[in-house]
């Protein structure tokens, strides 16, 4: 079992490690594209018609990949005011029905994006500026909740497996 869980934990620090990059390079992307905009619509007058689609477009697909980054990282809003006094027991308990809620919501969300994208009156549809199959973008936000479920999966396995804090890899470095 700790294999099989260990090479999806490495499968999942790969994705994680790949959606920081694709995160990060959006983001500079969307500075320079942003800047080269206001550069040029007031010093000349001029605008590239694709520029505030292509920044818009990157916006959301940051934000649901962001999400996702944001979910396995531990780095989301987090009300513990009543949890926090609780067992250990009775808060691995009430995480792991959480997690399992939150795995539900997502799959749900993914089902009907993924149908929503795929839809023809989505998929025959092009942006305006960039001239681009609105599937792709729309693509990004069922994406993301898919991202956020395996990421969920992640963190329920390590739930019921492994003591708090403490993954696979922590695991081999004890016993090597």
């Amino acid at each position: 079992m700790r294999t099989l869980f260990s090479a999806y934990e490495k499968l999942m620090d790969i994705i994680y490690s790949v959606i920081r990059i694709c995160i990060a390079a959006a983001l500079v992307v969307m500075v320079v594209v942003t800047f080269v905009e206001v550069i040029r619509r007031y010093a000349f007058g001029l605008s590239f018609i694709w520029s505030e689609e292509l920044v818009r477009f990157l916006l959301v697909a940051t934000s649901f990949l962001g999400g996702a980054a944001a979910y396995r990282a531990k780095a989301l809003a987090l009300l513990d005011l009543v949890t926090s006094r609780l067992n250990h027991a009775t808060q691995k308990i009430i995480d792991m029905i959480v997690t399992i809620m939150i795995i539900g919501v997502c799959g749900y969300l993914s089902v009907q994006g993924y149908a929503y994208s795929f839809s023809p009156q989505i998929a025959n549809m092009l942006s305006t500026g960039l001239d681009l199959q609105m599937t792709y973008v729309y693509l990004t936000i069922p994406i993301g909740f898919t991202l956020i479920i395996l990421f969920g999966i992640e963190h329920l396995a390590q739930t019921l497996f492994f003591a708090p804090d403490e993954s696979v890899g922590e695991l081999k470095e004890k016993e090597g």
